[in-house]
């Protein structure tokens, strides 16, 4: 036998998982601790000809790659996938386990998301790579699952696996980022139920593999781990002869009294411990000074249909009012989203997004758009309902809500697709905000009358600079990301399109095509990127923005859904109403009574109204006097039109003194108040919601967050898109 590869050793380097105090802690239970504790003997082969046991899974080869954390949780997953089966009764012997294993590769690209020592990573060389934290692994294995492996010298045999690079060089997944749309549909099969990080404790070691049966470990290893072969019984040396050679990581398995077994990732040579090939013995002194961090985890159960009622991504403690999940995983979303921010993907994180991404969604999507299909057909769409949500909430809550509507959206045959803008900046910006709302509070108390002037005027410069980069980013994202003057992005002379613009050349193209349906939707500032796009599409506007032979007058959008707008009147009578006055036609103006319903209700302004396609919803003048904003005492569009946008003077010859100083809010055409604005001309596009579902009386105050959450508007946009489409068909 060869001695293991130094290599192997000195290009891992694991670092420690950063302090995060919302981990939950593994506590260990008052259940009596086996004396010793092994690997479970129904996962292991019958002996060799060496007299060594193989596990089910094999024992996989890293190789000389930086690639440890990925091939360490990729074990741990194959342990408690084949307990599972055990507990199930399924047989474990005369099938070939090993074409069912845990792609190593793929979780160690999704972890490179969320990987937290990126001054590290910039000057690593391709020679030593390496995600840095077992964190990393474990939230890139939440977020998108796991594929299978294909651990054979040849091409995987279908398009749902993720072949390792151990396996076959330069093979089909060589050099991959992301999944595929199979792989990610396959990939959701494996997910993580619950994970606790593991204090350096012998007991909460030795009491977690009872529980689990196996640990994610990270340490500092030296060159007696390079004595631990088949020859040596097993055992890694200590004490080492030249100290620490570099980190690394790997899994426990077991325990006796005089170490822990560890399963490594260095090949069938490696290990050797009581007749268990790639299982090692780590001394308890040898963990105790080189131990860095410790998780134990659970996987989950499949369960597709359980969304919505999941409490977190951790387990649980004293769950109180609603269920919610505390992080949506990604691969509910994958091939449905795109994620920007200021006109950048977002390649980072928990949802990444890619240059490359609507393109594959396109390809997989063209062959199933049929205009004739019928809505309850699982293999095709009629056509796309693109849905922008709006600014004002974080990354979280949005990808959440995408998620909860995405079967609805399904169930009327669409296929549902996201842009999240700007949501990651808003993220952080109303953490400033809340701050500056607090202080307000702190000073003036909460029940002061002159709270809300207070807020206004505390925000307003920092609320202005927060306003400007949304619509900046809006601007962006359909006119280009290049470094120009602002005014340059209202300057229709420009000419290159940004990545929504190209997208949406895409989609339009898609929809001449295969004259497939179009609808849109856009909550709160969303509108600001349907006004972008209206402008991008406008007949005067230069190539690329227009092509000849094309009239996107008829083929924009079939219908066009606004819920509580966040835009300037003046800007919107530029492009926004003029084309939904073009899509509804000339009404009756004959006004419906107000509702007097008791539940919540989403009424047409105009009695002719019931069946336009572009639509406006705002609350009534009742329902918008109850909302507030946090600590301010009115809505966020109020906020927003007194702090945020820009003010302009009162026309001349205002008789009021010192008129030409006085600056005027501009009104937003989300307000109640634009039923009673003739200038607005779009009053039969105005539906008005009298109420929300959680309102349990009429004077109860309302968070804007439940008023933008609640159902019922979202109720309505797919009744009218059920409309449009029984009446083409």
């Amino acid at each position: 036998m060869s001695e293991i590869d130094t290599k192997i050793v000195q290009k891992n380097g694991v670092r420690a998982d950063w302090v995060d105090l919302r981990d939950q802690t593994y506590v260990p239970n008052l259940a009596i601790l086996k004396h010793a504790l092994s690997i479970n003997p129904q996962l292991l082969t019958q002996a060799d000809e060496a007299g060594l046991r193989h596990p089910l899974f094999t024992v996989r080869h890293q190789g000389t790659s930086g690639r440890c954390v990925g091939f360490a949780l990729a074990n741990l997953i194959d342990i408690q996938r084949h307990l599972q089966r055990t507990e199930r009764g399924d047989p474990q012997g005369g099938a070939d386990h090993t074409k069912d294993i845990t792609s190593a590769d793929m979780l160690y690209r999704m972890a490179h998301f969320h990987d937290r020592y990126p001054a590290l990573e910039a000057v690593k060389s391709d020679a030593h790579e390496g995600v840095l934290t077992l964190r990393s692994a474990i939230k890139g294995f939440y977020h998108h699952g796991a594929c299978l492996d294909w651990p054979f010298d040849m091409p995987p045999p279908d398009d749902t696996r993720w072949q390792s690079d151990c396996y076959l060089a330069g093979g089909p997944d060589a050099g991959r980022r992301f999944t595929s749309v199979a792989q990610a549909r396959h990939a959701r099969d494996i997910g993580l139920g619950a994970y606790f990080r593991l204090a350096s404790v012998l007991n909460h070691f030795h009491a977690a593999l009872n529980d689990a049966q196996a640990v994610l470990v990270s340490a500092n290893i030296h060159d007696g781990w390079l004595q631990a072969t088949p020859q040596n019984s097993g055992a890694i040396g200590w004490p080492p002869a030249q100290g620490k050679l570099g980190t690394h990581a790997f899994v426990l398995t077991g325990y006796d009294e005089h170490g822990f077994h560890v399963l490594n990732s260095w090949g069938p040579d490696w290990g050797g411990y009581l007749g268990q090939a790639g299982i090692g013995l780590w001394s308890y002194d040898d963990w105790a000074r080189n131990v860095i961090d410790g998780w134990v985890l659970r996987l989950g159960v499949p369960a597709p249909a359980a969304f919505g009622a999941s409490v977190g991504e951790k387990g649980t403690k004293g769950v109180i009012g609603k269920i919610r999940s505390g992080s949506t995983p990604c691969f509910e979303l994958v091939g449905h989203y795109m994620h920007l921010d200021d006109g950048y993907h977002v390649s980072t994180g928990s949802y990444p997004s890619f240059k490359d991404g609507w393109t594959r969604t396109q390809a997989h999507l063209a062959p199933k758009l049929d205009p004739k299909a019928a809505p309850d057909d699982p293999h095709k769409y009629r056509g796309v309902l693109l849905w922008i949500p709006g600014s004002l909430e974080g990354i979280k809550p949005a990808f959440s809500a995408a998620v909860a509507r995405k079967n609805a959206i399904k169930a009327i045959g669409l296929y549902p697709y996201s842009i999240f803008w700007c949501n990651s900046f808003v993220e952080k910006s109303l953490e400033v905000l809340a701050s500056l709302f607090d202080s307000c509070t702190e000073q003036a108390g909460d029940t002061a009358e002159h709270l809300d002037e207070l807020i206004e005027n505390r925000v307003r410069g920092v609320g202005r600079a927060f306003w400007r980069d949304i619509e900046m980013s809006a601007m962006r994202a359909l006119k280009g990301t290049g470094e120009l003057p602002f005014e340059q992005h209202h300057d229709r002379s420009y000419s290159k399109t940004g990545i929504v613009g190209d997208f949406l050349h895409s989609l339009l193209d898609l929809k001449d095509q295969t004259g497939c349906e179009l609808h849109i939707v856009a909550e709160g500032a969303g509108v600001l990127m349907v006004h972008e796009m209206l402008s991008l599409l406008q007949p005067d506007m230069p190539p690329p923005f227009t092509r000849p032979g094309v009239d996107f007058r008829e083929t924009w959008f079939d219908t066009m859904h606004l819920a509580h707008p966040a835009i300037g009147l003046p800007r919107a009578q530029n492009v926004l109403l003029p084309r939904i006055a073009q899509m509804n036609g000339v009404l009756d103006p004959a006004r419906h009574s107000k509702s007097r319903a008791r539940g919540p209700v989403v009424q047409p302004l105009l009695r002719a109204a019931d069946n336009v396609p572009a639509r406006i919803y705002v609350p009534t003048e009742e329902l918008e006097d109850r909302v507030c904003f946090g600590a301010y005492g009115k809505s966020v569009l109020h906020l927003v039109s007194n702090a945020f946008e820009d003010r302009y003077p009162l026309p001349r010859g205002t008789d009021t003194p010192d008129a030409g100083a006085y600056l005027k809010a501009r009104p937003f055409l989300g307000m109640a108040s634009l039923v009673d604005n003739d200038a607005a001309v779009a009053s039969g596009a105005i539906f008005r919601l009298n109420r929300i579902h959680d309102q349990k009386h009429d004077l109860e105050r309302i968070q804007q967050t439940d008023l933008n959450t609640d159902p019922t508007i979202t109720t309505s946009i797919f009744e009218c898109i059920r409309g449009f489409q029984k009446h083409v068909t």
